[in-house]
Protein backbone atom coordinates (compact mmCIF):
# COMPACT_ATOMS: atom_id res chain seq x y z
CA UNK A 1 0.00 0.00 0.00
CA UNK A 2 1.27 3.43 -0.52
CA UNK A 3 -1.02 5.36 1.57
CA UNK A 4 -1.77 5.81 5.15
CA UNK A 5 -4.77 7.28 7.01
CA UNK A 6 -4.89 10.54 9.26
CA UNK A 7 -7.35 13.36 9.32
CA UNK A 8 -6.63 16.68 8.47
CA UNK A 9 -9.32 19.70 8.64
CA UNK A 10 -8.98 22.79 6.40
CA UNK A 11 -9.33 25.84 7.56
CA UNK A 12 -13.12 26.85 5.52
CA UNK A 13 -12.30 30.43 5.10
CA UNK A 14 -8.82 29.20 3.25
CA UNK A 15 -10.50 26.95 0.95
CA UNK A 16 -13.04 29.22 -0.19
CA UNK A 17 -10.34 31.84 -1.13
CA UNK A 18 -9.12 28.44 -2.69
CA UNK A 19 -11.43 28.28 -4.61
CA UNK A 20 -12.94 31.68 -5.52
CA UNK A 21 -9.39 32.17 -7.15
CA UNK A 22 -10.01 28.92 -9.64
CA UNK A 23 -13.24 29.94 -9.91
CA UNK A 24 -12.25 33.74 -10.97
CA UNK A 25 -9.34 31.65 -13.56
CA UNK A 26 -9.84 30.51 -17.33
CA UNK A 27 -8.02 27.10 -16.85
CA UNK A 28 -7.90 25.27 -13.82
CA UNK A 29 -6.55 21.95 -13.07
CA UNK A 30 -7.24 19.10 -10.34
CA UNK A 31 -9.37 19.64 -6.99
CA UNK A 32 -8.54 21.22 -3.29
CA UNK A 33 -11.07 19.08 -0.88
CA UNK A 34 -12.11 21.21 2.42
CA UNK A 35 -10.57 18.62 3.95
CA UNK A 36 -8.42 15.60 3.97
CA UNK A 37 -8.35 11.92 5.43
CA UNK A 38 -5.17 10.28 3.82
CA UNK A 39 -1.68 10.13 2.92
CA UNK A 40 1.23 8.12 1.55
CA UNK A 41 3.57 5.99 3.02
CA UNK A 42 7.15 6.93 3.61
CA UNK A 43 9.84 7.34 0.84
CA UNK A 44 9.70 9.39 -2.44
CA UNK A 45 5.94 9.07 -3.71
CA UNK A 46 4.29 10.81 -7.35
CA UNK A 47 0.60 11.15 -6.78
CA UNK A 48 -1.44 12.05 -10.18
CA UNK A 49 -4.97 13.07 -9.94
CA UNK A 50 -7.57 11.15 -12.32
CA UNK A 51 -10.63 12.85 -11.93
CA UNK A 52 -10.50 16.75 -12.55
CA UNK A 53 -8.44 17.30 -15.73
CA UNK A 54 -7.98 20.53 -17.15
CA UNK A 55 -10.91 22.64 -18.17
CA UNK A 56 -9.16 24.44 -20.81
CA UNK A 57 -6.07 25.00 -22.75
CA UNK A 58 -3.95 27.76 -21.58
CA UNK A 59 -0.76 28.75 -18.76
CA UNK A 60 -0.87 27.44 -15.72
CA UNK A 61 0.51 30.07 -12.77
CA UNK A 62 0.34 28.95 -9.77
CA UNK A 63 -0.71 25.85 -7.95
CA UNK A 64 -2.40 25.15 -4.26
CA UNK A 65 -1.62 22.15 -2.33
CA UNK A 66 -2.90 20.14 0.99
CA UNK A 67 0.60 18.09 2.76
CA UNK A 68 0.56 16.37 5.98
CA UNK A 69 3.10 18.13 7.98
CA UNK A 70 4.69 21.51 7.79
CA UNK A 71 7.61 22.65 7.67
CA UNK A 72 9.33 20.67 4.97
CA UNK A 73 12.29 21.80 3.10
CA UNK A 74 12.00 21.75 -0.99
CA UNK A 75 10.19 18.92 -0.03
CA UNK A 76 7.11 19.15 -2.79
CA UNK A 77 7.21 18.89 -6.95
CA UNK A 78 4.03 19.88 -9.27
CA UNK A 79 3.61 17.68 -12.18
CA UNK A 80 1.85 17.59 -15.24
CA UNK A 81 0.59 14.65 -17.51
CA UNK A 82 -0.99 13.96 -20.74
CA UNK A 83 -3.30 10.92 -20.31
CA UNK A 84 -3.07 8.42 -23.42
CA UNK A 85 -4.99 5.21 -23.27
CA UNK A 86 -3.21 3.54 -20.03
CA UNK A 87 0.01 5.62 -20.03
CA UNK A 88 0.74 8.62 -18.46
CA UNK A 89 2.69 10.71 -20.45
CA UNK A 90 4.91 13.57 -18.57
CA UNK A 91 4.55 17.21 -19.61
CA UNK A 92 6.62 18.75 -17.51
CA UNK A 93 7.56 19.79 -13.69
CA UNK A 94 8.01 22.57 -11.34
CA UNK A 95 9.57 22.92 -7.86
CA UNK A 96 10.54 21.32 -5.14
CA UNK A 97 8.84 23.77 -3.25
CA UNK A 98 9.60 24.68 0.68
CA UNK A 99 5.84 23.55 2.41
CA UNK A 100 5.28 26.47 4.67
CA UNK A 101 1.70 25.43 5.66
CA UNK A 102 -0.49 22.50 5.95
CA UNK A 103 -2.34 24.26 2.60
CA UNK A 104 -0.21 26.77 0.54
CA UNK A 105 -0.25 28.45 -2.99
CA UNK A 106 3.10 28.70 -5.15
CA UNK A 107 3.98 29.91 -7.98
CA UNK A 108 4.81 28.66 -11.20
CA UNK A 109 7.76 29.54 -13.03
CA UNK A 110 7.98 28.96 -16.05
CA UNK A 111 4.06 28.41 -16.47
CA UNK A 112 3.46 25.37 -18.08
CA UNK A 113 1.83 25.39 -21.05
CA UNK A 114 -1.65 22.85 -20.89
CA UNK A 115 -3.89 20.83 -22.63
CA UNK A 116 -8.04 20.66 -22.55
CA UNK A 117 -7.50 16.58 -20.59
CA UNK A 118 -4.17 17.24 -18.94
CA UNK A 119 -4.03 16.18 -15.60
CA UNK A 120 -2.22 17.34 -12.42
CA UNK A 121 -0.36 15.43 -9.70
CA UNK A 122 2.57 15.86 -6.89
CA UNK A 123 5.48 14.34 -5.65
CA UNK A 124 7.21 13.94 -2.42
CA UNK A 125 10.99 14.37 -2.77
CA UNK A 126 12.49 14.39 0.45
CA UNK A 127 10.99 12.23 3.75
CA UNK A 128 9.20 15.03 5.08
CA UNK A 129 4.93 15.10 5.75
CA UNK A 130 2.80 13.65 2.40
CA UNK A 131 0.65 15.00 -0.48
CA UNK A 132 -2.91 14.51 1.21
CA UNK A 133 -6.13 13.24 -0.38
CA UNK A 134 -9.60 13.12 0.72
CA UNK A 135 -11.89 9.70 0.66
CA UNK A 136 -15.03 9.04 -0.93
CA UNK A 137 -14.01 11.81 -3.65
CA UNK A 138 -14.15 11.56 -7.28
CA UNK A 139 -15.06 8.15 -9.13
CA UNK A 140 -12.07 7.73 -11.40
CA UNK A 141 -9.50 8.74 -8.21
CA UNK A 142 -5.89 8.64 -8.29
CA UNK A 143 -3.01 6.73 -8.41
CA UNK A 144 0.82 6.37 -6.91
CA UNK A 145 3.79 5.92 -7.61
CA UNK A 146 6.89 4.95 -5.68
CA UNK A 147 9.70 7.25 -6.84
CA UNK A 148 9.85 10.49 -8.39
CA UNK A 149 8.13 10.51 -11.58
CA UNK A 150 10.40 12.17 -14.70
CA UNK A 151 8.84 9.99 -17.63
CA UNK A 152 6.25 8.56 -19.63
CA UNK A 153 4.58 5.76 -16.91
CA UNK A 154 1.70 3.42 -17.40
CA UNK A 155 -1.30 4.06 -14.75
CA UNK A 156 -1.23 0.21 -14.85
CA UNK A 157 1.96 0.57 -13.04
CA UNK A 158 0.53 2.55 -10.20
CA UNK A 159 -1.70 1.95 -7.07
CA UNK A 160 -4.80 3.55 -8.34
CA UNK A 161 -7.51 4.51 -5.35
CA UNK A 162 -10.71 5.07 -6.67
CA UNK A 163 -13.65 7.40 -4.90
CA UNK A 164 -10.96 9.80 -3.91
CA UNK A 165 -9.81 13.33 -4.27
CA UNK A 166 -5.81 14.23 -4.45
CA UNK A 167 -5.54 17.76 -2.54
CA UNK A 168 -3.76 19.51 -5.88
CA UNK A 169 -5.39 21.73 -8.03
CA UNK A 170 -3.30 24.70 -10.46
CA UNK A 171 -4.26 27.62 -12.11
CA UNK A 172 -3.83 30.14 -14.62
CA UNK A 173 -5.15 31.44 -17.93
CA UNK A 174 -4.33 31.77 -21.77
CA UNK A 175 -2.12 34.58 -22.25
CA UNK A 176 -0.24 36.42 -24.61
CA UNK A 177 2.69 35.93 -26.42
CA UNK A 178 5.80 37.41 -24.91
CA UNK A 179 8.92 36.62 -22.58
CA UNK A 180 7.09 36.75 -18.80
CA UNK A 181 4.55 34.24 -20.27
CA UNK A 182 6.39 31.43 -21.73
CA UNK A 183 7.36 27.84 -20.96
CA UNK A 184 10.15 25.48 -22.47
CA UNK A 185 8.49 22.83 -24.76
CA UNK A 186 11.85 21.40 -26.50
CA UNK A 187 15.39 21.86 -26.90
CA UNK A 188 17.53 21.75 -30.42
CA UNK A 189 20.67 20.35 -28.83
CA UNK A 190 22.51 22.16 -31.79
CA UNK A 191 22.14 24.82 -34.58
CA UNK A 192 24.83 26.33 -36.70
CA UNK A 193 25.08 28.83 -39.31
CA UNK A 194 29.11 28.65 -40.12
CA UNK A 195 31.65 27.52 -42.53
CA UNK A 196 33.43 23.90 -41.71
CA UNK A 197 36.47 22.40 -43.02
CA UNK A 198 36.98 24.24 -46.56
CA UNK A 199 34.86 23.92 -48.83
CA UNK A 200 31.94 23.42 -46.26
CA UNK A 201 29.47 25.76 -45.27
CA UNK A 202 27.02 24.17 -42.96
CA UNK A 203 23.01 25.46 -42.15
CA UNK A 204 19.64 24.50 -40.14
CA UNK A 205 16.36 24.28 -41.32
CA UNK A 206 13.74 24.75 -39.43
CA UNK A 207 9.99 23.77 -40.05
CA UNK A 208 7.03 24.65 -37.85
CA UNK A 209 3.97 23.13 -37.70
CA UNK A 210 0.08 24.19 -35.26
CA UNK A 211 -1.22 20.35 -35.51
CA UNK A 212 -3.89 21.56 -33.78
CA UNK A 213 -6.98 23.56 -34.15
CA UNK A 214 -5.97 26.91 -32.03
CA UNK A 215 -3.86 29.64 -32.78
CA UNK A 216 -0.40 29.05 -31.32
CA UNK A 217 2.71 31.55 -30.47
CA UNK A 218 6.25 31.68 -29.20
CA UNK A 219 9.70 31.91 -29.43
CA UNK A 220 12.99 30.16 -31.04
CA UNK A 221 15.76 31.13 -28.32
CA UNK A 222 19.87 30.51 -30.06
CA UNK A 223 22.32 30.81 -27.04
CA UNK A 224 25.54 30.85 -28.26
CA UNK A 225 27.81 28.04 -27.58
CA UNK A 226 30.07 28.39 -24.77
CA UNK A 227 28.16 30.28 -22.21
CA UNK A 228 25.09 30.19 -20.47
CA UNK A 229 22.11 30.36 -21.79
CA UNK A 230 19.24 33.45 -20.95
CA UNK A 231 16.03 33.88 -21.83
CA UNK A 232 16.58 37.31 -23.04
CA UNK A 233 19.35 36.32 -25.74
CA UNK A 234 18.26 36.58 -29.69
CA UNK A 235 15.05 34.75 -30.66
CA UNK A 236 13.00 34.18 -33.44
CA UNK A 237 9.08 35.07 -32.99
CA UNK A 238 6.89 32.37 -34.50
CA UNK A 239 2.80 32.47 -34.82
CA UNK A 240 1.38 29.88 -36.56
CA UNK A 241 -2.70 29.45 -36.80
CA UNK A 242 -4.64 26.27 -37.13
CA UNK A 243 -2.86 23.40 -39.71
CA UNK A 244 -0.38 26.30 -40.62
CA UNK A 245 3.11 25.36 -41.44
CA UNK A 246 6.72 27.68 -41.29
CA UNK A 247 9.75 27.16 -42.95
CA UNK A 248 13.16 29.12 -42.15
CA UNK A 249 15.61 27.92 -44.51
CA UNK A 250 18.86 29.15 -42.37
CA UNK A 251 17.73 29.47 -38.81
CA UNK A 252 20.14 31.80 -37.17
CA UNK A 253 20.62 34.59 -39.74
CA UNK A 254 16.53 34.68 -39.10
CA UNK A 255 17.67 35.63 -35.59
CA UNK A 256 20.47 37.89 -36.38
CA UNK A 257 23.22 35.75 -35.53
CA UNK A 258 25.84 33.50 -36.86
CA UNK A 259 28.24 30.24 -35.40
CA UNK A 260 26.80 27.90 -33.33
CA UNK A 261 25.46 26.84 -30.46
CA UNK A 262 21.75 25.67 -29.04
CA UNK A 263 17.95 26.59 -28.88
CA UNK A 264 14.98 26.77 -26.69
CA UNK A 265 11.88 26.17 -28.40
CA UNK A 266 9.65 28.30 -25.54
CA UNK A 267 5.51 28.23 -25.91
CA UNK A 268 3.54 31.49 -24.89
CA UNK A 269 -0.24 30.97 -26.49
CA UNK A 270 -1.30 27.42 -27.16
CA UNK A 271 0.29 23.76 -27.15
CA UNK A 272 3.53 23.55 -28.28
CA UNK A 273 4.64 23.01 -32.19
CA UNK A 274 5.71 20.67 -34.43
CA UNK A 275 9.11 21.48 -34.94
CA UNK A 276 11.49 19.83 -38.20
CA UNK A 277 15.19 20.29 -37.67
CA UNK A 278 17.85 19.09 -40.82
CA UNK A 279 21.74 19.98 -40.42
CA UNK A 280 23.07 20.41 -43.29
CA UNK A 281 25.97 21.03 -45.54
CA UNK A 282 25.37 23.52 -48.29
CA UNK A 283 27.52 22.95 -51.42
CA UNK A 284 25.73 25.67 -53.54
CA UNK A 285 24.64 24.60 -57.14
CA UNK A 286 25.52 20.94 -56.31
CA UNK A 287 22.87 20.55 -53.65
CA UNK A 288 23.10 19.67 -49.61
CA UNK A 289 24.19 16.64 -47.73
CA UNK A 290 22.87 16.54 -43.70
CA UNK A 291 20.50 15.00 -41.24
CA UNK A 292 17.53 15.31 -39.63
CA UNK A 293 17.72 16.54 -35.94
CA UNK A 294 15.62 15.28 -33.09
CA UNK A 295 13.88 17.97 -30.67
CA UNK A 296 14.31 16.77 -27.11
CA UNK A 297 11.27 17.39 -24.67
CA UNK A 298 12.96 18.25 -21.58
CA UNK A 299 11.89 15.38 -19.65
CA UNK A 300 13.60 13.13 -22.52
CA UNK A 301 17.10 14.79 -21.59
CA UNK A 302 19.68 12.34 -20.10
CA UNK A 303 19.07 13.11 -16.19
CA UNK A 304 20.86 11.83 -13.15
CA UNK A 305 21.31 8.22 -12.50
CA UNK A 306 20.86 8.24 -16.20
CA UNK A 307 23.68 6.47 -18.59
CA UNK A 308 24.22 7.02 -22.47
CA UNK A 309 26.31 6.18 -24.79
CA UNK A 310 27.65 7.56 -28.40
CA UNK A 311 29.23 5.07 -30.95
CA UNK A 312 32.38 6.13 -32.87
CA UNK A 313 32.95 6.06 -36.59
CA UNK A 314 34.07 3.20 -38.01
CA UNK A 315 37.01 4.46 -39.64
CA UNK A 316 38.48 7.68 -37.73
CA UNK A 317 40.59 8.33 -41.30
CA UNK A 318 37.42 8.81 -43.14
CA UNK A 319 35.14 10.47 -40.30
CA UNK A 320 35.23 12.80 -38.00
CA UNK A 321 33.50 12.72 -34.14
CA UNK A 322 32.66 15.80 -32.31
CA UNK A 323 30.95 15.57 -28.92
CA UNK A 324 28.20 18.08 -27.75
CA UNK A 325 26.70 18.84 -24.09
CA UNK A 326 23.95 21.23 -24.15
CA UNK A 327 22.84 21.52 -19.87
CA UNK A 328 19.19 21.75 -19.22
CA UNK A 329 18.36 24.69 -16.06
CA UNK A 330 19.52 23.19 -13.77
CA UNK A 331 23.14 22.58 -15.19
CA UNK A 332 24.29 18.61 -14.94
CA UNK A 333 27.89 16.96 -13.45
CA UNK A 334 28.55 14.48 -16.17
CA UNK A 335 30.91 11.59 -16.29
CA UNK A 336 33.00 10.61 -19.28
CA UNK A 337 34.49 6.97 -19.91
CA UNK A 338 35.79 6.20 -23.20
CA UNK A 339 36.74 2.87 -24.21
CA UNK A 340 38.73 1.00 -26.97
CA UNK A 341 36.72 -1.54 -29.53
CA UNK A 342 37.53 -4.40 -27.38
CA UNK A 343 35.92 -2.82 -24.34
CA UNK A 344 38.47 -1.83 -22.72
CA UNK A 345 38.67 1.46 -20.45
CA UNK A 346 40.71 4.26 -22.16
CA UNK A 347 39.74 7.56 -20.62
CA UNK A 348 37.49 8.65 -17.38
CA UNK A 349 36.53 11.74 -15.84
CA UNK A 350 33.85 13.71 -14.45
CA UNK A 351 33.02 17.52 -15.83
CA UNK A 352 30.33 19.87 -14.56
CA UNK A 353 28.17 22.44 -16.53
CA UNK A 354 26.49 25.59 -15.65
CA UNK A 355 23.08 25.59 -16.21
CA UNK A 356 21.81 26.06 -19.99
CA UNK A 357 25.32 25.91 -20.86
CA UNK A 358 26.19 24.58 -24.72
CA UNK A 359 29.99 23.16 -25.78
CA UNK A 360 30.95 21.35 -28.62
CA UNK A 361 34.25 20.16 -29.28
CA UNK A 362 36.03 17.43 -31.34
CA UNK A 363 36.28 14.09 -29.20
CA UNK A 364 39.85 14.59 -29.17
CA UNK A 365 39.87 17.83 -26.85
CA UNK A 366 37.10 16.77 -24.87
CA UNK A 367 39.03 13.34 -23.93
CA UNK A 368 42.56 14.28 -24.06
CA UNK A 369 43.65 11.72 -26.78
CA UNK A 370 41.50 10.94 -30.24
CA UNK A 371 39.03 8.14 -30.14
CA UNK A 372 39.98 5.40 -32.64
CA UNK A 373 37.73 2.98 -34.74
CA UNK A 374 34.55 1.68 -33.41
CA UNK A 375 35.54 3.17 -29.79
CA UNK A 376 32.45 4.43 -28.10
CA UNK A 377 32.05 7.37 -25.07
CA UNK A 378 29.25 6.26 -22.26
CA UNK A 379 27.80 9.27 -20.12
CA UNK A 380 26.66 8.92 -16.63
CA UNK A 381 24.66 12.37 -15.77
CA UNK A 382 25.76 12.35 -11.99
CA UNK A 383 23.76 15.51 -11.08
CA UNK A 384 21.25 18.14 -13.23
CA UNK A 385 19.82 16.68 -16.96
CA UNK A 386 21.62 17.37 -20.36
CA UNK A 387 21.43 16.30 -23.55
CA UNK A 388 24.35 14.55 -25.59
CA UNK A 389 24.71 14.26 -29.19
CA UNK A 390 27.43 13.17 -31.81
CA UNK A 391 28.63 15.22 -34.91
CA UNK A 392 29.76 12.48 -37.38
CA UNK A 393 30.97 14.15 -40.65
CA UNK A 394 32.08 12.78 -44.08
CA UNK A 395 35.73 14.04 -44.37
CA UNK A 396 35.71 13.31 -48.14
CA UNK A 397 32.26 14.97 -48.86
CA UNK A 398 31.24 16.94 -45.56
CA UNK A 399 28.34 14.79 -45.41
CA UNK A 400 27.29 15.68 -41.13
CA UNK A 401 25.22 12.75 -38.91
CA UNK A 402 23.37 13.84 -35.80
CA UNK A 403 23.79 10.85 -33.07
CA UNK A 404 22.29 11.46 -29.94
CA UNK A 405 23.78 9.65 -26.81
CA UNK A 406 21.29 6.54 -26.80
CA UNK A 407 19.83 5.53 -23.17
CA UNK A 408 21.51 2.17 -21.58
CA UNK A 409 20.35 0.53 -18.87
CA UNK A 410 17.17 -1.05 -17.32
CA UNK A 411 15.59 1.19 -15.18
CA UNK A 412 11.98 1.60 -15.40
CA UNK A 413 12.34 5.58 -16.28
CA UNK A 414 14.81 5.39 -18.53
CA UNK A 415 12.65 2.67 -20.72
CA UNK A 416 9.70 5.05 -20.15
CA UNK A 417 11.60 7.66 -21.91
CA UNK A 418 13.35 5.50 -24.71
CA UNK A 419 9.87 4.43 -25.57
CA UNK A 420 8.41 7.82 -25.87
CA UNK A 421 11.73 8.88 -28.00
CA UNK A 422 11.31 5.92 -30.48
CA UNK A 423 7.44 6.22 -30.80
CA UNK A 424 8.15 9.91 -32.20
CA UNK A 425 10.78 8.80 -34.34
CA UNK A 426 9.01 6.64 -36.00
Amino acid sequence: MLRHSFFRLAGAFLFLLVAAAAGAQSVTVGNVPPSTSFGFDPGSVTVVDLSTPANASGFLTTATFTWSTSPCSAAAKIKLFRRNGDNLEFIAERGPFDVAAFTQTVVLSPSIPVQTGDLIGISRVVECGSPAAQDQGNPLGLVAFGGDVTANVAISTGTVTLDATLAVQAQGTVSEPGPGNEALVGVIPVVTSSPGVPPSFFRTLVQLHNPGTEAIAGRLVYHAAGTSGDPSDPSFAYSLGPGQTQSIPDLLPAIGASGFGSVDVMSSAGPSPVVLVRLFNDAGAAGTQGSTEEVVLPGDALSAGDTGVLVGPADTTLFRFNIGVRALGSGAVLEFTARNAAGAVTRAFSKSYSPDYMEQTSAAALLGAPLGSNDTVTIRVESGSAVVYASTTDNRTNDPNHQPARLVGSTAQAQARFDRISRRSR
